[in-house]
């Protein structure tokens, strides 16, 4: 029996007893295992009974989590251990493309519109005196941070009055030319999302351009510069003159960032989730399919380097991590690679003869043992189970 380094027994159950049993109890921890799969196969039997063991971590690449967690439901499969890495929905461009290219722009500009108004109607309803900013240019910082910060954290308050727990501050502010930071703390528009590439509070920056625009009697431009959203603790913003060619230069940037391909964005966002598997966990990585990526790829390199980040990953934390690959459809190149980087090789293809269907099943690669040499008949309804009424040689 294999041993892990730490001394605990190094295998692990895949949840399917047939595969166990000719395994010798299992994969061994740490095992990149690629599923060569004939998609008439009725392959989601065997995928979901992988998944029906450990924590698993489930990367669906064309299926919203919850078909699948219906599905598997359906073939009375356990599913509480799942938490998915929906790759689906948030790569899926045609949902995106249906908003104007210009949508982030509206949201900005609308929100700068409103709380201009709204900003002037609360100064006039506190009756502050038309002259309190009167040569604010020629404030010190202090008093900038104790008058202006103050005023703008009661208008912002007031503006977003459900929003309470959210507050602003001023890190930062130049009087001379007009320039501030602002950090926003528990952003509403972004407090519960992660995983973005770019900051996604456009409408917060037009507030913020909006309120300062107002107060100052200065038309105000604002871009940010740090979003929760992208994985920092809080929001930054920067806000400045129109005028000021630096700050207008950085907006233009804030609009339309340089963008990465779309393949080398998966892979980014792939290898980013996959961090979340720790070691000392029962974990399986459930990566369905990973014939995706191949095809969305393509570059060969950028395959093997998403591979190689895989393998170190699941070695590192000895966990197992499933690659469903649709057989005998990709470059044998890239396939064969594949298959040289797992320890572990499943085979399900399926037979016809005639008006009859089969399915076989061969493992033709495992780690540190001999795969056995014989290719099994299997039965796939609900669970997989062995044939025994013919041995296939």
């Amino acid at each position: 029996m294999i041993q892990s380094q730490d001394g605990k027994t190094g295998i692990k159950s895949s949840g399917v007893h047939l595969l166990d049993s000719l395994l010798g109890g299992g994969i061994p921890s740490g095992s990149v295992v690629c599923c060569l799969i004939n998609p008439k196969s009725m392959a989601e039997v065997l995928i979901y009974q992988l998944s029906s063991v450990g924590k698993v971590l489930y990367f669906t690449t064309e299926r919203k989590p919850e078909n699948i967690l219906s599905n598997a439901k359906e073939f009375g499969f356990e599913t509480g251990n799942i938490s998915f890495v929906d790759i689906y929905s948030k790569f899926n461009y045609e949902e995106k493309e249906k908003q104007p290219l210009t949508f982030k722009k509206n949201l900005y500009d609308l929100s700068y519109t409103n709380a201009k108004n709204d900003a002037k109607l609360f100064v006039d309803s506190i009756k502050l005196p038309k002259d309190t900013l009167w040569k604010f240019e020629f404030w010190t910082k202090e008093k900038a941070v104790e008058v202006l910060g103050d005023l703008c954290s009661k208008i912002f308050t007031k503006l977003l009055k459900t929003k309470e727990h959210s507050s602003i501050q001023f890190p930062h502010i130049n009087p001379k030319n007009k320039r501030f930071t602002i950090e926003l703390t528990n952003c509403p528009e972004c407090s519960e999302l992660s995983g973005f590439k770019d900051g996604i509070c456009y409408y917060h920056a037009g507030l913020f351009a909006g309120l300062l625009s107002s107060l100052l009697d200065t038309e105000m431009s604002a871009y940010e510069t740090q979003c929760h959203a992208v994985g920092t603790s809080n929001c930054m913003f920067v806000v400045g003159p129109n005028s000021d060619t630096e700050i207008q230069d950085n907006v233009n940037r804030y609009f339309n960032p340089v963008s990465i391909s779309r393949n080398d964005e998966i892979s980014l966002f792939t290898g980013h989730s996959l961090k979340q598997v720790k070691a000392d966990e029962d974990t399986r990585i459930m990566i369905d399919n990973f014939s995706f990526y191949i095809d969305i790829i393509e570059n060969k390199d950028k395959i093997r380097r998403l591979l190689s980040q895989i393998y170190d990953l699941t070695s590192m934390t000895r966990s197992i991590c499933y690659l469903y690959v649709f057989k005998d459809t990709h470059n044998k190149d890239v396939e064969n690679m594949i298959v040289n980087k797992s320890d572990v090789v499943f085979d399900l293809d399926v037979g016809i003869n005639g008006d009859n269907i089969t399915n076989h099943l061969i493992v033709s690669k495992i780690r540190g043992k001999i795969a056995p040499a014989k290719r099994m008949k299997v039965h796939i309804k609900d669970r997989i189970t062995l044939d025994t009424s013919q041995e296939v040689v």
